[in-house]
């Protein structure tokens, strides 16, 4: 018995998260959800375009011998936890049945 469920439930997990992904990717592009300014995790798209973005506003205002101000603001710990039943209302609600 060198069977190893760990391994095969995540593996599983992972396919489960891709398909996911890719249909919800899908279903929000379908319907111009996804902003045209978000860059990370986007086919064709680089978040270094961004941040050259950013780079050529700042070098455009200190040419024009303006002020720029900007933001920063990290939400990585904006929503520790999400309840799941209430995530998948959400979204059979906005349309998203899988």
């Amino acid at each position: 018995d060198e069977y190893h469920a760990i391994g095969l439930k995540s593996c599983l997990l992972k396919m489960l998260t891709y398909i996911i992904h890719k249909k919800l990717y899908k279903w929000a592009d379908s319907l111009g959800i996804i902003s045209p300014l978000q860059n990370g995790f986007r086919p064709g798209y680089r978040t270094n375009n961004n941040l050259f973005i950013l780079h050529t506003l700042i070098e455009q205002a200190c040419a024009d011998g303006k002020c720029l101000w900007v933001a920063f603001v990290d939400i990585i710990n904006a929503f520790p936890f999400t309840d799941q039943t209430t995530l998948w209302l959400k979204l059979y609600k906005l349309g998203f049945t899988g």
